[in-house]
C-alpha cells in the first residue's frame, strides 16, 4: 500500500461521532454544571440509539448559545457526518426514537424535549419535504441554524458549513473544508484554553486526518507536542524529514558548485565559462559572486 493508499484509508477511518460529541461539550463547556451527556444512548432495540442526549441539570438553566436557544429539559442530538446525508427517512426515523424515548421515561414529558441535527450537507430535499408535505415552517434563525416549528418537538437543523465564525467555531471546523487559515489557529486555541480540562484527541484527530493535505510545517510547530503526535502518525513528519534531507542535499551541491565558481572566478574566468562548467546559472553567479 502507498502512501497515498495510506492517506486515503485514514481519511475514511475517521471517528467523528467521537470528535462531534467533544465539540458539543466544548461548545458548552462554560455550562458544564447545568449540563448532562449520554453519549450514544441505548433504545430497547440493540440498533436504535441516539447519538447525544444533552440533559439539563437545572430545569431554569439558561444556555446562552445559539445552538442551544431552543433547549429545553432532555435535548436529542443527532449528528450526520460529512460523508453521511439527512435524508427524509432518517429524518423520521429520529422522530421515531423521539417519541419513543419519551414513550420509556415516564418523568419525560414532550413538552419538555427538542430534537437538533448537526449535519455539514444541506438538506434541500428534507426542507421540501417539511414545508410541502408536513407543512412546518423552516426559518434560518442564524447563520447555519435552521429553525423547524409545527411538530410536536421543537428541531433544528444545524448545518457546520454554514455557520458563523464567532462562537461556533468548535462544529465550523468539524468537517473537511476548514475556513481557509483557521485550522492550526483554533487547534492551538483550543489545546491552550481547554487541553486542561477536556480531552481533545478525538476531535484534534479527527479534523487534522480530515484536512491533512492542507497543512504544513509551519502550522505542525504551532501545536503542543501531545498533539503533534497526530502528525507523526499520520507519516506527515517523516515526509517532512525525507524533504528535509533531499534539501540539505541539493544546498550541499550548490554549495560544491560555488566553491569552484568562486575559485573560477578568482582565477579570472568569465561567467560564461563558470555557468558553463558549475551549471549554475548567470544571474545566481551575480548575485552569489557580487558582480555588477
Amino acid at each position: 500500500m502507498d502512501d497515498t493508499e495510506k492517506t486515503k484509508k485514514k481519511k475514511d477511518d475517521i471517528q467523528w461521532h467521537p470528535a462531534f460529541v467533544v465539540a458539543i461539550q466544548g461548545l458548552l463547556i462554560d455550562y458544564s454544571d447545568a449540563l448532562d451527556y449520554k453519549v450514544e444512548h441505548p433504545m430497547p432495540t440493540k440498533s436504535l440509539r441516539i447519538d447525544v442526549l444533552v440533559i439539563k441539570k437545572r430545569p431554569n438553566a439558561v444556555i446562552k448559545k445559539q445552538i442551544a436557544e431552543i433547549f429545553r429539559l432532555e435535548n436529542i442530538v443527532e449528528y450526520k457526518s460529512p460523508s453521511d446525508y439527512l435524508s427524509v427517512s432518517e429524518f423520521h426515523k429520529a422522530l421515531a426514537r423521539t417519541h419513543m424515548y419519551k414513550a420509556l421515561s415516564e418523568n419525560v414529558e414532550i413538552t419538555d424535549m427538542t430534537l437538533s441535527f448537526v449535519v455539514t450537507a444541506h438538506p434541500r430535499e428534507l426542507f421540501l419535504h417539511m414545508r410541502k408535505t408536513l407543512c412546518y415552517d423552516v426559518v434560518e434563525k442564524y447563520p447555519g441554524i435552521h429553525v423547524v416549528t409545527g411538530a410536536v418537538v421543537p428541531i433544528q437543523i444545524i448545518n457546520t458549513v454554514e455557520l458563523s465564525d464567532d462562537e461556533n467555531l468548535w462544529l465550523r471546523n468539524l468537517n473537511r473544508n476548514p475556513p481557509k487559515g483557521s485550522l492550526p489557529r483554533w487547534i492551538a486555541y483550543v489545546e491552550e484554553k481547554y487541553g486542561e480540562r477536556m480531552d481533545l484527541s478525538a476531535y484534534t484527530t479527527a479534523i487534522l486526518t480530515a484536512n491533512q493535505d492542507k497543512l504544513t510545517k509551519e502550522d505542525y510547530r504551532m501545536l503542543k507536542p501531545r498533539t503533534r503526535k497526530i502528525f507523526e502518525e499520520l507519516g506527515w513528519t517523516e515526509q517532512w524529514r525525507k524533504e528535509g534531507r533531499m534539501e540539505g542535499r541539493l544546498e550541499g551541491r550548490l554549495e560544491g558548485r560555488l566553491e569552484t565558481a568562486r575559485a573560477m572566478f578568482a582565477e579570472g574566468d568569465g561567467l560564461e565559462k563558470i555557468a558553463r562548467v558549475t551549471g549554475i546559472s548567470r544571474r545566481t553567479l551575480k548575485a552569489k559572486l557580487s558582480v555588477q
